[in-house]
């Protein structure tokens, strides 16, 4: 089998890394070709991912959208079709489904949405031009299937192999003792993604005078806005710690926390990071969600919350101060952080490229 991915961009972002995962995992099973947009600079973090000594890594895809970027794109993609004769296509961006609108006998097309909204009636329509379509939501798949018996439910998938089997303590790098309970934060600071409930929930952990800290690993152009600012403003420096982008020791700062505060979910709409922090056994407290409530089982391995800044302290309050509750949550979190496991996944996946390429034939 010959599997054609096609993804137009080139950055290390969201929904870059599963994407890359897949590419990596069907290359010890198929002939892969990854075809993406070129980087700006040659030592792109994207491109150091991918296992270019099985995959055939390929560029020139036009990242922006416009009608010319279509074209553009269009004429690439159908020269690297005559290419690579593939038997697969498989999309995950809706401007590059559009290259191809219509059907082929020569291959089948599969599209995987990467976002948890439901989509308008022009998406709807563009998606139904995929022979089949993935999808990692429930409630998505139930209500798609209504008018497309295309549509496929697929769990989100991690490569578990990369969780490191020993970590080192960073918290002394960030003043942080062992006796603090440490709730984690990973993001991209946007305003969308509701810092500000971060803000004044510190602000009760502050009045309450416990050993609550918050540590936030990400950046982003409104982090002086959203978080420097009003730590100041509030007086929260000792409550909040900025750890900045965590690359060679993410695994190292993900471990650091006891519990993971998940909000918005960013690029990546299958919260990535929420089920990297489930898989190393760290219990969820998160904003209520359709998806969230999939994946975070409320009173089970964490805790659903409405947008409200002392229902959040209450449930932090409650893993904070109940050890038992703490330690049951972990290993019911990591339970379901190992289902995600791309071993499986990635075979149920083949296992539909095959299933879609009979059905064809």
């Amino acid at each position: 089998m010959k599997i054609l991915y096609i993804y137009s961009d080139y950055k290390w972002t969201g929904p870059s890394q599963p994407i890359v995962e897949l590419c990596n995992f069907m290359s010890e099973k198929a002939g892969v070709c990854l075809l993406m947009s070129t980087p700006k600079r040659p030592e792109n973090r994207f491109v150091a991912q991918v296992r270019t000594d099985r995959i055939h890594l390929m560029q020139g895809l036009q990242k922006r959208d416009g009608i010319g970027s279509l074209i553009k794109n269009r004429r690439l993609i159908l020269q690297s079709i005559r290419q690579v004769k593939p038997d697969v296509i498989h999309f995950f961006r809706e401007r590059d489904l559009a290259t191809l609108p219509g059907n082929s006998k020569n291959f089948v097309k599969v599209f995987s949405s990467l976002k948890s909204a439901y989509p308008g009636r022009l998406k709807r329509i563009l998606w139904n031009t995929a022979n089949i379509i993935t999808v990692f939501q429930k409630k998505l798949h139930d209500e798609l299937l209504r008018n497309s018996g295309k549509v496929v439910y697929i769990k989100p998938w991690l490569d578990l192999q990369q969780i490191p089997a020993h970590h080192q303590n960073v918290r002394p790098a960030f003043g942080l003792h062992a006796e603090d309970f440490v709730v984690g934060l990973v993001m991209r600071v946007q305003p969308y993604r509701r810092f500000d409930l971060i803000i004044e929930t510190a602000k009760l952990v502050k009045e309450s005078k416990k050993r609550i800290k918050f540590l936030l690993f990400g950046k982003g152009p409104y982090l002086q806005k959203l978080v420097m600012d009003p730590l100041k403003k509030y007086g929260l420096e000792a409550v909040i710690i900025p750890g900045g982008y965590r690359k060679d020791d993410y695994w190292d700062a993900l471990y650091s926390f006891d519990i993971m505060l998940y909000t918005v979910a960013g690029s990546d709409g299958t919260a990535r990071a929420l089920r990297q922090c489930q898989a190393i056994g760290k219990p969820i407290v998160c904003l209520h969600d359709d998806f969230m409530q999939e994946i975070v089982h409320d009173g089970v391995n964490g805790f659903v919350v409405r947008h409200d800044p002392a229902e959040i302290m209450k449930k932090i309050d409650a893993l904070y101060s109940e050890r038992n509750m703490l330690i049951d949550f972990s290993k019911r979190s990591e339970h379901q952080g190992k289902t995600y496991d791309l071993n499986k996944i990635g075979q149920e996946i083949y296992a539909l490229y095959e299933s879609t390429l009979r059905r064809k034939i």
